[in-house]
């Protein structure tokens, strides 16, 4: 299934695992031989990273150039694979699963030197086109050049880390078909099917290329690595289940709290269902829950994407190119959590604990009390409620319907659509110019389109409370007799006309259903209708659309100037750029205007008012989980100069010098200029560097003064998912960076003369300054709140100011299990340095009749450091070295200190077998070993070492990789070519990482395991 992303990945990603390597004007060259058969025009091969077209000391940058032949005889890898198996990239987002990042399933996009994907600028045929790189059919791509190095100086903002270029073929004609099914033990596999169809082998060229790859879902029960007990990965495991502890309380007579916690389960209630019994995990038992079961590896979906390109020849001086291309992504469910857990609540206190009670009335609280030991009529018959401790209202029960009948969870979705059209003229000025005649020119407007629209469903607070008193369900009709108080007050009403009793209890569900676990305390017919769960969720819709229109205008030549090497190169050119970013959320529920937990009657007040009802001044919304979302509107203007040169000081020495100026509305600007070189030692041997200044520009949404309300993972609870928020600062600048390569290339025949050997080595350096991001990261400021040996006493921290609690902060008494929510600041944040090492070798010789090749690429970093991140006055951290981590607070950001990848080709006229090794240096994870937490078998506090299950067997060492793949190419005439690839071929499991599914989907080795692909290309 591979083939369509794969091709369009492969050229959309062509940047990838083999390297078809790497000395640019060599890579010229070849290209330029492989492409004569399909040349049309006076084709112009320009190496990515220079403005001047023609000039061989382009090879003075580092560019890897990748084929699409190169990617074939490598089995032809997707998109992601390619974006995330790269040795420059880093970890790499559209994995199709939710915690590979959910909204960007099926949709990667390049992250060089992890510093981000927003810092990785993306062309296709030299033009701006989207981060995602679901556009782009593989079929259309004659080669990806991979610009390993800054270039905002020549292509303006956001190149910082480099520059992935794709080249589509040109002058097609013909038919060409290709298709390709890959079997994943598991799952229904994965497949794909493309065209391209050309016509017009003159002045004049119009091809149309199309493709629709399928992913099959991957459930996490098909993978034994990915459900593990408790003792060795508890990351998936939560306190915040259905099964939960009440008090009995009075609130007639104000007696409160009648008994300690009546727990809705015993130990071996709870583990019928799967959970783990803990007992010290907050102030009550609580039945841990496994929420991994109900999230999937894989997702179905489906991508299509549509590409079109017309070239023709106006005259002799102008040639016209126009291209239009359409991608698009559908995710129709991606499996998550059959509820998420109470973060806020309806009630009128701030924090998860305690929002939600039951009244003696609902009908299913009798079996409760019944089985809890509890009398209610006693203390003179005054218990009139139970309130829950914590709530997550699905968790052991499954979701009987958001699933929508494929699935116990609940389910998102995503679809993402992307729109790119470009037209252009080039060519030189002509006679009429006169002297002038030979200047070139290239001139473009091109307008890129990006829509993603999402569901993520959360259940709404007040309708739980609505139902629990019995007012739930879309037909309830009953009048609210005392408009003065929150929800509903009719009591005789409760449970009558179409209104329905929410049952929060065990008795409501039979069995633990994805894993098939009976429940011993259902009660038949004490179930939940369908319609009340699914009116108690919204699905919180989001529409975002992103447009951009970019219009370029280069003109190049050569000066009268005579130097010793040669003419002096130069080009010139502007570019302006215009973008607008907008949203639709058409939920009142999730779009602000309902700001607080019910819909009427609340308003943001201070906690300490007389008056306050529950409804924070950051306006928390209605949701149980997550906050709201207020649609924005940004626009953003730029427009840019830059001039450059090339300077062939002599035959052997040659200089490139550019220089930028970008202005951003907003009056925000910055200047970036570069220098490179390249100098042939001797006819074997050449060196090369570049030294430049680059910058990124503040996001488009960037609004000073903005809240945005998230969750994040927290170590100090165990990286349980909580609330966070950030807030903008004012006064935001451009990112600045340095950055500088040196290299050495040696060329030469190898050990006999029909051998061929190319070796190269470069040393890159990059030192980013501001980087624009959260100052420092929620779960930092919740480590250093709660770091023991700080000597600062907890409720006097500096910091406490931006931690909220469940209850105010006691010092002596305030847990990290009391924690709620962490607020940090977005903007400039501190600086990162990264450097390291590039290196390739590529060696091809005969084997009789035969030929063979070895390539190996690879990068090992030797520095990755974030300065100290200081926030209200205090140092969070002091510089962090981050290279070699796992780096969990940046959300399981993995640094490895070594990616390479090698390979071995043995070609035989119309027979190519290939195998391919990857490894990936193994990490530290530096959240350190995980302490037992208490699983006892009926014992109770103080604890020792022998009442534990087991210690937890896994460590904070994470293992390196080592994978191989083998691709059989056969052709079996001059039409039609068959391919077999074997992936992974001895079956290696993911190194275990403690996250939600045990392993790392941004990085590494996949899900999928073992797999076997078998395509074909039919060309006529």
């Amino acid at each position: 299934m591979r083939a369509g992303l794969k091709y369009a990945s492969m050229a959309a990603l062509a940047f990838a695992i083999q390297p078809t390597l790497a000395y640019a004007q060599d890579d010229v060259e070849r290209i330029q031989e492989q492409a004569e058969d399909e040349v049309f025009t006076q084709q112009q091969v320009v190496v990515t990273g220079s403005a001047i077209r023609g000039t061989p000391e382009d090879a003075a940058l580092p560019v890897n150039v990748y084929s699409a032949e190169d990617l074939q005889l490598q089995g032809s890898p997707s998109a992601l694979q390619f974006a995330r198996e790269l040795p420059q990239s880093g970890p790499t987002s559209g994995e199709a699963n939710y915690f590979g990042g959910a909204e960007l399933t099926g949709s990667p996009s390049f992250n060089l030197r992890g510093l981000g994907a927003d810092k990785t600028l993306t062309l296709l045929n030299g033009r701006r086109m989207s981060e995602n790189l679901s556009n782009i059919p593989g079929i259309a791509i004659g080669r990806t050049e991979v610009l390993k190095d800054g270039a905002a100086v020549i292509y303006g903002a956001d190149a910082v880390g480099g520059v992935v270029n794709f080249i589509t073929r040109e002058g097609f004609t013909g038919f060409e078909t290709t298709g390709n099914y890959m079997h994943v033990d598991g799952s229904d596999g994965e497949w794909d099917m493309g065209f391209i169809a050309g016509w017009g082998e003159g002045d004049t060229n119009f091809y149309i290329a199309a493709e629709w790859e399928h992913r099959s879902r991957l459930e996490t029960e098909d993978r034994d690595w990915a459900l593990v007990p408790y003792t060795e990965n508890p990351t998936p495991w939560s306190f915040l289940t259905n099964l939960t502890g009440y008090l009995p309380q009075n609130t007639s007579f104000g007696i409160g709290n009648l008994n300690s916690f009546l727990n809705d389960f015993t130990q071996d209630s709870c583990e019928s269902v799967g959970g783990v019994y803990a007992t010290d995990q907050t102030v009550t038992p609580v039945c841990l829950y496994n929420y991994a079961s109900y999230y999937n590896l894989v997702e179905d979906q489906d991508i299509y994407r549509v590409y079109s390109q017309f070239d023709t020849v106006i005259n002799e001086n102008m040639n016209l190119h126009a291209d239009f291309s359409y991608g698009q992504v559908d995710v129709p469910r991606v499996f998550g959590s059959p509820s998420l857990p109470t973060t806020q609540g309806p009630a009128t206190t701030t924090g998860a604990t305690f929002q939600y009670f039951v009244p003696s009335s609902n009908p299913y609280v009798a079996e409760f009390a019944a089985r809890t030991g509890w009398d209610q009529s006693a203390l003179f018959g005054l218990t009139d409620r139970y309130s829950a401790f914590l709530v997550r209202p699905f968790a052991h029960n499954g979701n009987p319907v958001m699933g929508r009948g494929e699935g116990f969870g609940s389910a998102a979705s995503v679809s993402n659509q992307v729109w790119r059209m470009s037209a252009g003229i080039d060519g030189t000025l002509g006679d009429f110019f006169g002297r002038f005649s030979d200047i070139g020119y290239d001139v473009a407007v091109t307008y890129n389109s990006a829509r993603s629209t999402n569901t993520n469903p959360d259940y709404l607070g007040y309708r739980l409370q609505e139902a629990l008193n019995g007012f739930g369900g879309p037909n309830c009709v009953a009048a609210d007799l005392d408009s003065s108080q929150l929800g509903t007050q009719n009591p005789a009403a409760a449970g009558q006309n179409g209104c329905l009793w929410f049952n929060p209890f065990a008795s409501s569900f039979a069995q633990q259903p994805e894993l098939g676990l009976a429940n011993p305390n259902y009660v038949p017919g004490a179930e939940n209708p369908d319609e009340l769960v699914a009116w108690l969720f919204d699905e919180r819709r989001d529409e975002s659309t992103t447009e951009s229109i970019t219009f370029d205008a280069v003109f190049d030549g050569v000066l009268p100037v005579e130097l010793p090497g040669g003419t002096i190169g130069w080009a010139v050119g502007a570019q302006g750029r215009m973008v607008e970013y907008r949203e639709f959320v058409p939920s009142e529920l999730y779009n602000g205007a309902t700001p607080c937990a019910w819909p009427v009657g609340q308003r943001p007040l201070p906690n300490g008012h007389p008056d306050f009802n529950g409804c924070t001044a950051n306006e928390p919304g209605p949701y149980g989980f997550f906050g709201t979302n207020t649609p924005d509107y940004f626009d953003q203007q730029s427009y840019s100069f830059f001039a450059e040169t090339n300077l062939p000081l002599t035959d052997d020495i040659n200089v490139q010098a550019a220089v930028r100026r970008e202005e951003f509305s907003g009056g925000l600007g910055a200047t970036v200029y570069k220098v490179s070189g390249k100098w042939q030692l001797t006819d074997e041997l050449a060196i090369r560097g570049s030294y430049g200044t680059n910058f990124q520009a503040p996001p488009i949404s960037l609004a000073p003064g903005n809240i945005a309300n998230l969750v994040r993972s927290y170590t100090v609870a165990n990286g349980a998912w909580l609330a966070a928020s950030t807030v903008t600062q004012a006064g935001v600048q451009p990112e600045e960076a340095e950055s500088w390569n040196i290299g050495a290339i040696w060329q030469s025949d190898g050990f006999a003369s029909d051998h061929d050997l190319t070796i190269i080595v470069d040393y890159f350096d990059i030192h980013t300054m501001g980087e624009i991001g959260e100052i420092a990261p929620h779960n930092f400021i919740a480590d250093a709140v709660f770091d023991p040996n700080d000597g600062i006493d907890l409720c006097s921290h500096p910091l406490i100011n931006r931690v909220e609690f469940n209850g105010g902060c006691v010092q002596g008494t305030t847990t990290p299990a009391d924690l709620n929510r962490v607020t940090t600041d977005f903007g400039n944040g501190s600086d990162q340095f990264t450097s390291g090492f590039d290196y390739q070798i590529n060696y091809s010789f005969p084997i009789g009749a035969a030929d063979a090749s070895f390539g190996l690429t690879g990068t090992s970093i030797t520095e990755l450091m974030t300065s100290a991140r200081v926030l209200d006055g205090f140092q969070v951290t002091p510089d962090d070295d981050r290279l070699g981590y796992l780096n969990f607070s940046s959300v399981g950001f993995s640094a490895p200190k070594h990616r390479i990848n090698a390979f071995f080709n043995y070609n035989r006229g119309d027979h190519n077998a290939r195998l391919t090794a990857r490894y990936v240096s193994g990490l530290t994870d530096e959240r350190g070993g995980v302490d037992p937490v208490g699983i006892i078998p009926g014992s109770a506090p103080p604890y020792t070492a022998d009442e534990f299950v087991g210690p937890f067997t896994r460590g904070n060492e994470i293992d390196s990789t080592l994978t191989f793949d083998f691709t059989y190419v056969y052709d079996l005439n001059d039409n039609l070519r068959l391919t077999g690839s074997m992936q992974n071929i001895l079956d290696e499991e993911p190194p275990f990482v403690r996250a939600e599914f045990g392993y790392d989907p941004r990085m590494g080795v996949n899900a999928l395991g073992r797999t076997i692909e078998v395509g074909f290309k039919y060309t006529y």
